[in-house]
């Protein structure tokens, strides 16, 4: 604002307004709370290959069941062939005998163990079979394999038949729940099973009625011949 030598103040056109004041102290400040704002990590972000190893080393060196489940949960190639690239032969031969008693017990976790399995017998089997304990644990494996490879057959059979039978149920089911017609029977009378028979019997009488007038008017033509 400009003021004059009578100290009256004359206001300037080209001074922004309050609002537009007000408009810009937000955009500034919204600006510092953005620049300030510390960003969360992703949750689907993948493990670090280098945290991913110091877990597994951990894990291995304390014989911790539980961690090295949740190292086997990672099932990202890179993260795993590093990791297996790190280990001592020690560390190799300790994963290798957890990897196959996971491998004889089944359940869920058998899927993620066998990425690792796979790679380490990859990795290091220079390694491993250089060792007499490794030849061990790698003959009850191949037994193992063997085992299952022989159950497999049987078990595809099996789930077929389950599936036939399972088809053969839903069908039964279907036809329980398909509406039913009702059967109409009609019970007639006596009286008209009397009228229906009466008609039945004029029909079968009326051929031979007819014959016998027909040998009547013969009969009669031929005595009129005669006299």
């Amino acid at each position: 604002n400009g003021e004059t030598g009578d100290g009256v103040v004359e206001d300037d056109l080209n001074e922004p307004t309050m609002g537009e004041k007000l408009e810009k102290l937000n955009l500034v400040d919204g600006g510092i709370d953005m620049s300030h704002e510390k960003q969360e990590p992703s949750p689907l972000a993948q493990p670090r290959a280098d945290s991913v190893n110091v877990l597994l080393k951990q894990a291995l060196h304390a014989d911790d069941r539980a961690l090295l489940l949740d190292c086997l949960y990672t099932q990202d190639e890179k993260v795993i062939a590093n990791s297996m690239s790190l280990l001592n032969p020690s560390d190799v031969l300790k994963l290798l005998q957890f990897l196959i008693s996971i491998v004889e017990s089944r359940g869920a976790v058998l899927a993620c163990a066998l990425p690792w399995l796979r790679r380490l017998l990859l990795q290091h089997a220079s390694g491993i079979m250089s060792q007499e304990a490794s030849l061990v644990a790698l003959n009850s494996l191949y037994q193992l394999i063997e085992s299952r490879v022989m159950t497999f057959r049987p078990a595809l059979q099996l789930s077929v038949s389950l599936d036939v039978l399972y088809a053969g149920v839903i069908d039964e089911k279907e036809e329980e729940d398909a509406p039913v017609k009702p059967v109409i029977y009609e019970d007639h009378d006596s009286e008209e099973e009397e009228s229906e028979d009466a008609i039945m019997d004029i029909n079968h009488d009326s051929p031979e009625e007819e014959t016998s007038d027909i040998v009547f008017e013969e009969d009669s033509d031929a005595d009129e011949m005669s006299d």
